[in-house]
Parts: structure tokens; sequence; C-alpha cells
């Protein structure tokens, strides 16, 4: 019997019946990521004032999660940290083969933020802390912006041309 189940699913597989390829692309295409090099980019990390950062990654997790990562040089030579908005859009980006373009713009509802920073080794310093929050982002042909506070009353900004 144990040898006669993988040749019943290969049958399955061949004969179209069950074809896993087909349910991963369908799920892939709504998933993906967007790297942006930016002309002009700042955000604030807790308590702390406005800061440079250089570069804009929007990952979609799902048709309508996407999140926004601010990331700039940490304190030390190769080091780096980043502020990550996450939320949900009503429209997405378009995404293909895991690679994805913003076509128009979008608006996020923000349900979370969180903080990061990395060694030179690429390793996160310590845990990552993180907030639920209330905010939006605007995305744009060009640009990004986003706002957001937390209960406690902490806020956040960040901004980018590309």
């Amino acid at each position: 019997m144990k040898r006669f189940l993988p040749l019943f699913f290969l049958s399955l597989c061949l004969a179209g019946l069950f074809n896993y390829p087909a349910l991963g692309q369908r799920t892939a295409e709504n998933i993906g990521t967007l790297m942006l090099i930016t002309k002009s980019c700042s955000r604030n990390l807790e308590d702390q004032a406005q800061g440079p950062c250089s570069r804009l990654v929007l990952d979609q997790l799902q048709k309508d999660v996407i999140s926004l990562r601010f990331i700039a040089r940490g304190k030390q030579i190769d080091t780096s940290d980043q502020l990550t908005f996450a939320g949900t859009s009503q429209g997405s980006l378009q995404c293909k083969n895991t690679r994805c373009a913003l076509n128009g713009p979008l608006e996020l509802e923000l349900s979370s933020l969180s903080e990061v920073a990395y060694n030179r080794n690429g390793v996160a310093e310590e845990m990552p802390k993180a907030w639920p929050v209330l905010g939006s982002c605007k995305l744009e042909a060009k640009s990004v912006s986003c706002k957001a506070r937390s209960i406690q009353g902490q806020r956040w900004e960040a901004t980018a041309t590309f």
C-alpha cells in the first residue's frame, strides 16, 4: 500500500487532476516586491527627529496587504535601520513572478509599524520594536508619504520621491 500512494499521486499529476503548479501560480501573481532607489527620502524613528533614508522597499504580502520599508544607513559603517509601515488597501501593486510595479495611486490604511536596526552582518541588533497604529500611506507614481500614530501618542512620518 505504501508503494501504491506515490504512484497514485504521480498519476493524478500526470492526468492534470492534481495540478500543483497552477495553485502556486495563482498565489504568486498576488505577491512580490518593488525596490526603489529614492531621489529624496526622510523618516523618523520613535522619539527622534526626521532623518534621511536611501531605499524604499514595497512588499505585497497578499493582494490587499502591503508593507513599506524605509531603509537608512545605521549609526556605524555597514549597519542599517528600517522603519516599516504595514496595512491594507482597496487596490494592489501589479505583480508578476514576484516582481511588482506601481500602476497608479494607492492608499493604505495602516495597522502596524515596526523599527529594527541591523549590524554589519545583516543580523538584527535587538528584537524589533512594533506598535499597532492608526494612519495612512499614499503611494503615487513618483512619491510615497506615510503618517502614523500609536495609541500611546508616538508619531511617525516618512516621505520619499523616486
